[in-house]
């Protein structure tokens, strides 16, 4: 092996790692391809350094919702034998991802990187050889990364060289090495060995333990096994909800959590994994940011077997020991640790876990010995995301409905009869959906969600249960006991710091959430749900069962806002007991599955009226052109004004790519179940309305063409030409500042609400629409102006007196119908409506309509007037009646001398 010279290290330097020189000949694989590149593969690593290349230190906490930890990755793309039998040609692609380090934020000095503090990755192609009696890999290439600008950047010269064990055993489980560059120090890599060549020693054995007799009884499957185990696990010192470090038999692991990062399997039962050890006990982190390679403090490795005949996987396991806080340099020490996992087969409120676990001092005895058992430490899955349908035998088992029931009886009942909360509620035989629901807090920035766990006898997840059966009545009815459905939930409250834009964070902020496992009884005649819940301590295991959570459903039909209301408060002593905390209200909001079913229902028939109003204005438009030829002196008396009015109300959605000028007000589509495409629902607009704005433009051509001739054509100016363009200027008078007073006062107004929205503390969730845009108020106001589209043509005929029928019935009639339409629908949807978090709406909402109830009254009464008046003023031609001012009576004429 011949010593590498490159310009990637200086001369003082000693060289990163060396490569053959010749260069071996390479030999095809052959069948052994697949296995020699799986071998190199890693797909989580952990790497320290890379602040050279933009990476940011890592040292943010793990409940940071920005938190991106650094990996890396080694994707080989070919492994080759060669001519040498103890090197090896390998091909492969390294990628480092991360966050961008803060102090590169700006790509000019006017505007910030949109990516600064985000994810941030590099990417090296490299080619070297690996030794086999080195146990070296050596690699050359180069990299490149995105400077935030669209600009790669090109980074020479990469050297990377990685010790990587041609058999990982449990005592040299490691892939560790360095990286380093021409424009780079170097950075350390550390990764956990992926590879078929590991080396299973001594397989430790569980001997039956009282932990373990509930277990499910299944069959080995790697990857199931795989998928179940890596996740997060509390700890408790023999499930007492002692901390694990009290006991002096324990294992020396005194953080609370547990996070299996990486398991290892094959097919014949043999299994090894990497775990690390945490004190945070936010379950944000948990449920969002999946446990992958990370390297901590504390930390194990771990090799077993599964034992098929008590379904448990027992593992030995070593503690993993850094040499400092910032070095990768890793040892293994101290084996001294047993592990064992299984399913559980019976689940109560206090240990739901769809993984199960113990640990214990080996060194004490076995598993099942009464020195281990008495220091062993519990340990329970908390990721709760897990697919829970293959377990389709576990059983649950109530302990504390008897209590929920006596707190029913006693106060929640006693109290709910003089409230007037009458009508239908759920009962056993409906879905999981209306016993889910959502909830915000009104005095605090906290807001959670409620799933069932258990309806009556059932284990549900979602719409199905486990076992793949669908959810009936008869789960339901054998449980209930006078007429009270036995009932089970997760519920999750989550506290997010208020005033939090996510759609413009600049730093990272911490989310805490929490999980109270609570069971009871649920009274389908009154829609009270009464459970005792258990919630563990903040920084602790310890487990606080003292708590009261009562909810009060919405009935079925409605008509209110949101679901229903509930109070979650302590049954401690409010003097003497430390846990006592105050009774916190939540108000509910979501939909029942009948509301859903609604919902879709309507929202079918808005987009057939959507179409319908976008159509029907180009047919009533072809109608006035066809009217305009028949008659040059109805196009000479048609409003310019009111024409280029409605231009401008058809231009705007396609300019401005928005509905809002239509229906008189600005609309939000944010469905609760189903989704009109978007391209769907800007054909449904776009293209009606471009065929009416193109029809609009012809019209007033020809009204304009039509005036422009008959002015021509006039050689006094006392045509009716000329009365009719001096009636147009006076309409035009009247009308402009109309349109400019409703602008201004809608600044105004805009200005004065987004000012008291400021003042006021913003909840983490609102029920009801945002506060809308500036945009979005003009718009209403530019809406307004269009529903009284007809202004500027009855105005016109007032002062001019006009004796033609300028205007087709089908254009004014059919115009007022459909700009009334939005307005009627919001009336007759008010009486049936029920408002949520996701109000859903194609056609019109009134959640958005800043006018209210009273104003879609009015501006319809107001555009059937105006219509009135034109066909008044059409049909009747008289100049002495009040439709008119003529100005025939007293006027002067030229006299021939």
């Amino acid at each position: 092996m011949a010593t590498l010279s490159s310009s990637v290290v200086s001369a003082t330097d000693a060289p990163l790692c060396s490569i053959p020189s010749p260069a071996p000949g390479h030999v095809s694989a052959g069948k052994d391809t697949l296995p020699l590149i799986h071998s190199f593969q890693l797909s989580s690593g952990y790497f320290f350094g890379g602040e050279d290349i933009h990476f940011a230190k890592d040292d943010k906490s793990d409940d940071s919702l920005l938190h991106l930890p650094p990996s890396f990755t080694l994707l080989p793309l070919q492994v080759q034998s060669t001519t040498n039998s103890t090197v090896m040609h390998v091909g492969a692609t390294l990628t480092l991802s991360g966050r961008r380090a803060r102090a590169f934020h700006t790509v000019a000095a006017h505007r910030r990187d949109p990516f600064a503090d985000g994810p941030h990755s590099v990417s090296f192609h490299l080619d070297g050889y690996y030794s086999s009696t080195s146990e070296e890999l050596c690699m050359l290439g180069s990299g490149t990364y995105s400077m935030g600008d669209g600009w790669p950047k090109h980074l020479p010269d990469v050297v990377l060289r990685l010790r990587v064990p041609s058999s990982p055993t449990l005592k040299d489980p490691f892939v560790t090495g360095e990286l380093k560059g021409a424009g780079f120090d170097a950075i350390t890599l550390v990764s956990y060995a992926e590879g078929d060549t590991y080396e299973y020693g001594q397989i430790a054995s569980c001997p039956p333990s009282p932990a373990v007799r509930g277990a499910l009884q299944a069959r080995f499957s790697c990857a199931r096994l795989r998928e179940q185990l890596v996740s997060s696990y509390k700890l408790q010192h023999g499930g007492s909800g002692v901390p694990a470090s009290s006991s002096s038999t324990s294992p020396a692991l005194p953080e609370p959590r547990m996070h299996v990062g990486q398991v290892q399997c094959t097919a014949d039962g043999a299994v090894r994994l990497y775990a690390t050890f945490s004190n945070n006990t936010n379950l944000w982190g948990v449920r969002y940011l999946r446990p992958g390679f990370v390297v901590k403090e504390a930390a194990v490795v771990a090799e077993g077997r599964w034992d098929s005949t008590q379904s448990t996987l027992c593992l030995r396991a070593c503690r993993v020991v850094r040499s400092g806080p910032t070095s990768l340099a890793v040892a293994v020490q101290d084996c001294s640790i047993g592990m064992s996992f299984w399913f559980p087969a019976v689940w109560t409120i206090r240990d739901r876990s769809i993984v199960a676990g113990r640990l214990w001092n080996s060194s004490q005895g076995t598993a099942g010995s009464n020195a281990a058992a008495a220091g062993a430490v519990s340990a329970s899955s908390i990721d709760f995301d897990i697919n829970r349908d293959t377990f389709s035998d576990v059983n649950y088992t109530y302990t504390m409905v008897d209590e929920a029931k006596q707190r029913y009886f006693a106060d929640v009942l006693r109290s709910h009869e003089n409230k007037a909360n009458k009508g239908p509620f759920p009962s056993a035989n409906y879905t999981y959906h209306d016993f889910q629901f959502r909830f915000y807090m009104n005095t605090q920035s906290k807001h959670g969600e409620a799933y069932p766990v258990t309806i009556g006898s059932a284990i549900v997840d979602g719409d199905r249960l486990p076992a793949g059966g669908s959810f009936s009545s008869w789960h339901g009815k054998v449980d209930m006991e006078h007429e009270l459905l036995k009932v089970s939930y997760d519920i999750y409250t989550r506290h997010v710091p208020p005033r939090v834009n996510f759609m413009n964070m600049t730093s990272p902020i911490t989310i805490e959430e929490r999980l109270i496992t609570a069971e009871g009884v649920y009274d389908p005649k009154t829609g009270v749900l009464c459970m005792i819940g258990c919630q563990e301590l903040e920084g602790s295991t310890e487990t606080d069962c003292q708590i009261l959570i009562t909810v009060h459903f919405a009935s079925l039909d409605a008509k209110a806002q949101g679901r229903g209301r509930g109070v979650i408060g302590s049954l401690r002593a409010k003097t003497t007991d430390p846990l006592f905390f105050s009774k916190m209200d939540i108000a509910l909001f979501g939909r029942y599955r009948e509301q859903v079913s609604a919902s879709i229902s309507r929202m079918d028939l808005e987009s057939v009226m959507l179409v319908a109003s976008t159509t029907l204005p180009c047919i009533f438009t072809a109608l006035q052109i066809l009217h305009a030829k028949r008659s040059t002196e109805a196009s000479a008396s048609t409003s310019i004004t009111m024409l280029v009015v409605m231009a401008l109300g058809y231009v705007a959605p396609l300019v401005i790519s928005t509905e809002a000028l239509f229906v008189s007000r600005g609309t939000q589509y944010a469905p609760f179940q189903r989704k009109v495409p978007y391209e769907l629902k800007q054909a449904m607009l776009r293209v009606p309305t471009l065929i009416a704005f193109v029809l609009q433009l012809r019209l007033l051509q020809l009204a304009w063409s039509a005036r422009s001739s008959a002015a021509g054509r006039s050689k006094d100016g006392t045509s009716s030409s000329s009365a009719a363009a001096a009636a147009e200027r006076r309409a035009l008078w009247v009308c402009l500042p109309l349109y400019l007073l409703g602008g201004a006062l809608t600044v105004v107004l805009h200005m004065a609400n987004s000012r008291r929205a400021a003042q006021e503390d913003s909840l983490a969730v609102r029920v009801g629409p945002e506060l809308a845009t500036l945009w979005e108020d003009l718009a209403s106001s530019a809406g307004l102006a269009l529903d009284g589209f007809l202004l500027p043509q009855v105005a016109m005929n007032a002062f001019s007196g006009g004796k033609v029928r300028a205007v087709s019935p089908w254009f004014y009639v059919g115009g007022t119908v459909v700009r009334a339409m939005p307005h009627v629908y919001d009336v007759i949807r008010r009486q049936g409506y029920v408002p949520s978090l996701k109000p859903s709406n194609v056609y019109a909402s009134p959640l958005d309509d800043r006018f209210g109830v009273a104003w879609d009254i009015v501006v319809p009464c107001g555009a059937a007037l105006l219509a009135v008046l034109l066909f008044l003023q059409q049909r009747l031609r008289s100049s002495d009646t009040l439709l008119f001012r003529s100005r025939r009576t007293g006027e002067y004429q030229m006299v021939s001398t």
